[in-house]
């Protein structure tokens, strides 16, 4: 064993350690009535650091979120635009609604009756918060999954129904196209190209960060050390030279000889930018794509087009109808449902001549 250690005495720095991808799975828990939602009963997490993480899914969130809410959103019921208690607005509960339902495929509503049995108040509620049981018929929520099974604390709420009398209910909703328990984002088929621009972004902030770079290479030609003056050197260097934001990037090589000097390598090509420029390219379109998005419409222009006043009022013409309008559908029928009422809520279409100037130049 000690000879196999002489002839290879390359160290590195932190390993690379590869991961497997988090699946959106619904995972029975025993002795829960509740499912957990992911392997760890993250998922949803999950979903939230990859919008928090990638620049380009927060674009196009935040913007059809824009065009959901419209230039203006009206409650038909006789509230004021106050809902709660906290004094949220319809527009503010609103919005969050459609964020979540674009991150994760669906959204919580709370909804609280006064002892006339009429909704009274409305609350968002975090869709990362809840979980449900087999049937989508009862409600958990907790502040905290992460937790092994016996020691997370939650609370149980009944699903909303139409003309229950419950005093507080949870109005669960996932998007249609979810065959399982819970709901899968419309997202799903790009979920790796946003883990892909995340690392691409977490690359870049740490050659920034270190004074040396992964593209380097150590080379002790005065003789192979022991294991504990391997490590000393490692540790030395690391500190040196790595800094603390990615330690692990540096390879280094222990010789017996070459007139006992040290060598420095670089490992860089000319080429190794333009791999990650074409990466990126690729994934930002496969993230349009699945949500059936075009860089014009969110200020982004594309290589072979430019970006004026004509590529956006195009661009928005299709966008509203296949993708907007639904999503409104969707969610007034929510509100109708929960107010007995149809036509619950009127919004006024995002208008193209009074936001065109903010998007275009």
């Amino acid at each position: 064993m000690d000879e196999v250690k002489n002839k290879f005495a390359f160290a590195a720095l932190n390993p690379f350690i590869e991961t497997n991808i988090v699946e959106n799975v619904a995972k029975e828990i025993s002795g829960k009535d509740f499912y957990g939602w992911g392997i760890d009963n993250k998922y949803p997490n999950f979903l939230y650091d990859l919008f928090e993480s990638c620049a380009t899914f927060q674009s196009i969130v935040n913007g059809t979120a824009d065009f959901v809410c419209g230039d203006a959103l009206v409650l038909n019921n006789g509230w004021s635009s106050v809902v709660n208690n906290n004094g949220d607005t319809f527009e503010d509960l609103y919005r969050k609604v459609v964020i979540d339902y674009l991150i994760f495929g669906g959204f919580g509503i709370q909804v609280i009756r006064n002892f006339n049995n009429d909704v009274s108040e409305l609350y968002w509620v975090d869709f990362q918060q809840l979980r449900t049981d087999k049937k989508n018929e009862v409600i958990f929520f907790s502040e905290d999954w992460g937790k092994s099974a016996g020691r997370v604390k939650y609370l149980v709420y009944p699903k909303f129904k139409k003309g229950d009398n419950n005093q507080t209910s949870i109005f669960y909703y996932k998007n249609d196209s979810s065959r399982g328990i819970y709901p899968t984002p419309v997202y799903s088929g790009a979920i790796t190209d946003l883990i892909i621009q995340k690392k691409i972004g977490q690359f870049h902030l740490n050659e920034i960060s270190n004074n040396f770079l992964s593209s380097k290479i150590i080379n002790f030609n005065n003789g192979i050390p022991d294991d504990n003056m391997k490590n000393e050197i490692e540790r030395n260097i690391n500190e040196k030279f790595a800094g603390s934001e990615n330690a692990g990037r540096i390879l280094i090589s222990f010789s017996e000889n070459k007139d006992s000097e040290t060598t420095v390598t670089d490992l860089s090509t000319d080429a190794f930018a333009d791999r990650y420029d074409a990466l990126s390219k690729r994934t930002i379109s496969q993230i349009f794509t699945a949500f059936r998005a075009t860089p014009n419409l969110f200020g982004l222009p594309t290589e072979t087009t430019g970006f004026n006043a004509q590529e956006y009022a195009e661009s928005f013409k299709l966008y509203n109808r296949t993708v907007v309008k639904p999503i409104q559908k969707k969610i007034n029928d929510v509100f109708d449902k929960i107010f007995g009422m149809v036509g619950s809520v009127t919004i006024t279409p995002y208008s193209i001549e009074n936001n065109v100037e903010k998007n275009v130049e």
